[in-house]
């Protein structure tokens, strides 16, 4: 076909590599600070969505729910989703806090 030629080509890729380093420019430097990208990034921190589990240690509580080796356990008057170190408890056996790893609270049957 006549209108399929190196000149073309040539034109096409110059267009497409402009298009990406344009493109790509405003991606980087102008979109972060749009409202529309305001809007889907979180403005808070991870450490800021946590509560420290650090006061729970060497706390004593009871299995809210069976632990395998994950669940539910009421700690203080207070229910938190605890994790053993592998081992499976039944439901209303008595735990202790034996770790707190970031958000993870770690028991062992008491």
């Amino acid at each position: 076909a006549a209108y399929m030629n190196t000149e073309y080509g040539h034109l096409f890729l110059a267009i497409a590599l402009t298009s990406v380093i344009g493109f790509t420019f405003w991606f980087v430097l102008i979109f972060p600070n749009t409202r529309f990208a305001k809007t889907l990034t979180s403005q808070t921190s991870v450490g800021d969505l946590g509560i420290d589990h650090s006061e729970l240690l060497d706390q004593q509580g009871e299995a809210f729910t069976d632990l395998r080796p994950s669940g539910k356990a009421n700690i203080n008057d207070q229910r938190f989703d605890v994790v053993t170190e592998g081992v499976f408890l039944e439901k209303g056996d008595p735990i202790r806090v034996i770790a707190i790893e970031g958000q993870r609270v770690v028991v062992r049957k008491a």
